[in-house]
């Protein structure tokens, strides 16, 4: 009986990990993608130096606004990776927005709060210490 309870609190262990794992990765990937190459910070929607589809290594540093900087470049590339990882199978839809406000010339730094606000509500929905991170309308007083 305790064997089986030891392998329950791993599995659930194991979970919670890999979710908090995602959130770590893709604040990396975002804030990363909003630091472009120029020692500059992505303060506002379409600011130069947005990490887009358009916005490749190729044409980084080409002279048009359009310079991620290599860091950001590897860090949205290792959570692309997690698009194939067995480990984040069941997370894929997550995953999937995480990339996709990481690549958005939309987003800027100002809106890593939403970013972690919609990572925690969808891997942590029922985790009722979170709600004051799920909720941003409680961050001002």
């Amino acid at each position: 009986m305790a064997k089986f309870s030891l392998n329950v609190v791993n599995s659930v262990r194991y979970v919670i990990v890999s979710r908090f794992r995602l959130i770590a990765k893709s604040l990396a990937a975002f804030i990363a993608a909003q630091m472009p190459g120029d020692a500059s910070l992505r303060l506002s929607a379409d600011a130069a130096g947005a990490l887009s589809s358009s916005c490749t290594a190729v044409t980084a540093g080409a002279g048009a606004g359009c310079s991620p900087s290599q860091q950001a470049r590897q860090t949205a590339a290792h959570l692309d990776s997690l698009r194939t990882n067995k480990q984040y199978a069941s997370l894929r839809h997550t995953v999937d927005m995480a990339i996709e406000s990481v690549m958005s010339p939309q987003m800027s730094l100002r809106d890593a709060n939403m970013l972690l606000s919609r990572l925690v509500a969808a891997l942590f929905p029922d985790v009722s210490y979170l709600e004051i991170i799920r909720r941003p309308s409680l961050w001002t007083g």
